[in-house]
């Protein structure tokens, strides 16, 4: 049955429903969330220069529509930049395309010459959080500019002011790109982040976290905020250079203090505040909750099960919580808003959520979390148009973002794909997940060659046919309904596979 078109519009595009009254995806595309991830990334690499030469997004966090014109509100280089980073390694695995990660290393490479604190500083070489609008050298926002009546209410955390939790996510998104490309600079720069955090890394307690969320880069003194609850890209930091072989004993110190914090509070007690920049200081937790520490916090536990006894019931109960406090009802769909100062349904924080429902069907096999995802995926496909310009919300008042479109949207319907094989389109071979960065791919009507940073580890696909041939692994195979065949491949001493298709 045809879906019914409803009389009124989602951000871009008339509502559609099926016969139960719930929304289902503006597209006929077989595979639509396939479709929003690949528009999405095609419009990313489209993106006109602003006048200053570069991407818009080096000096703006938002856009003026489709003409990517730069807004003049405060900016967010490091977390958008490790977004970007998470974003482009894997549409580079899962289509083939590297300009993407192209775009992306040059942003990467414009903050670590031009955004990082003086040598001097007690914070040394690390990343500022926040920069002005239009700005090219990023040193942390002037408040006063983007706060009502020119107060110093905290938004752009204030010049000479830097996030820690930017610090471990970005150096995260560095080890990353180091694996991916091979380039040491990378890693050196992930290492000075992370020996910084090392440095810094306190205890934490009920009123302060292992580091402030907003910090003077100078002294590290001056404490604007002590409460930042998104400490898990540092401990994937830490955990991740360690891996490669990085790790110091500062390192693991850190890490371990600030995953015992974690258990002790914001998991316990769902005090997940602290995260975007552009939001006024909160000094008491939970006065300001967000979904986004708390969603990654819960991707982290469902990737890495074995470090949490009680993974399934962490990460149930952050689904559960952020649906409490987040979710409005819409068509059906769960729509998700992004924190308690900024309740607007949206696209991205929306697709957060489907991703983690999948993640979580894949792993306990509940259909009911399948269907909560699909629709929630649904509603979030409204918010790209055919040409992959990307609106975060149906408020308009929101604007248009590169985080909330570009780094942060696609990026949640390639996990829901790589939870569920049967949403990737079924006529086409896609790498869905990698326990491994992948460094190359290369797609051809009968074959699929990949290369990987780890010599041992494993794969999952979706293929147009079933393997006729594999080296380089092992694999076991099943065909998919409606066509194509996932293949689960494991690695045991080789970079390198090679699938030749019947």
């Amino acid at each position: 049955m045809a879906p019914l078109v409803l009389d009124r519009s989602l951000i871009f595009h008339p509502v559609r429903v099926d016969a139960q009254k719930a929304i289902v995806p503006w597209s006929d595309h077989d595979a639509p969330f396939h479709e929003v991830a690949t528009l999405g990334f095609r419009r990313f690499v489209e993106m006109p220069a602003a006048p200053h030469g570069h991407p818009p997004y080096f000096a703006a966090s938002m856009f003026e529509g489709d003409s990517f014109a730069p807004a003049g509100w405060v900016h967010n280089p490091a977390g958008l930049a490790a977004m970007l980073v998470r974003s482009s390694l894997r549409i580079r695995a899962y289509a083939g395309n590297e300009l993407p990660l192209q775009k992306t290393r040059a942003f990467v490479d414009h903050i670590l010459s031009h955004g990082l604190t003086a040598e001097t500083d007690a914070w040394s070489r690390v990343p500022f959080a926040s920069a002005d609008a239009g700005e090219l050298d990023y040193k942390g926002g002037d408040d006063t500019r983007y706060c009502e009546n020119h107060t110093t209410c905290g938004r752009g955390d204030g010049p000479g002011m830097l996030e820690p939790d930017k610090v471990g996510e970005l150096g995260h998104a560095l080890v990353l790109l180091f694996e991916a490309t091979g380039e040491t600079r990378y890693l050196e720069a992930a290492t000075r982040f992370a020996d910084a955090l090392a440095k810094h890394v306190r205890g934490g307690d009920a009123k302060s976290s292992p580091w402030p969320f907003r910090v003077d880069a100078k002294t590290a003194t001056v404490v604007r905020e002590p409460w930042g609850a998104n400490v898990i890209f540092a401990i994937s930091l830490f955990e991740e250079l360690d891996r490669v072989g990085h790790g110091t004993d500062a390192h693991r110190r850190a890490r371990d203090l600030a995953w015992k914090w974690m258990f002790a509070y914001p998991l316990r007690d769902h005090t997940w505040q602290g995260y975007f920049e552009d939001i006024p200081i909160h000094v008491e937790p939970g006065t300001n909750p967000n979904q986004y520490s708390a969603g990654e916090t819960a991707r982290y536990l469902l990737a890495h099960p074995e470090r949490d006894p009680e993974w399934r019931a962490h990460v149930e109960s952050i689904v559960g919580w952020i649906a409490k406090t987040f979710a409005a009802q819409d068509d059906g769909a769960e729509a998700i808003s992004e924190q308690k100062a900024d309740m607007a349904r949206m696209s991205s924080h929306t697709a957060r959520f489907a991703s983690l429902l999948a993640l979580l069907h894949e792993k306990t096999g509940d259909p009911a979390l399948r269907a909560r995802a699909y629709r929630a995926f649904a509603w979030s496909t409204y918010g790209i148009d055919e040409r992959g310009l990307v609106r975060v919300s149906p408020d308009e008042r929101e604007g248009y973002w590169f985080s909330d479109g570009y780094g942060d949207y696609m990026i949640h319907f390639l996990d829901g794909i790589a939870a569920i094989p049967a949403w990737a389109p079924s006529n086409e071979s896609h790498l869905l997940r990698s326990s491994s960065v992948v460094t190359a791919i290369a797609y051809a009507p009968n074959e699929v060659r990949y290369s990987t940073f780890d010599p041992s580890g494993g794969e999952d696909l979706r293929l147009a046919s079933a393997p006729a041939k594999v080296d380089g692994a092992t694999f076991t195979s099943k065909e998919i309904p409606g066509g194509g065949t996932w293949v689960r491949l494991q690695r045991d001493d080789a970079r390198t596979v090679v699938i030749t298709l019947r």
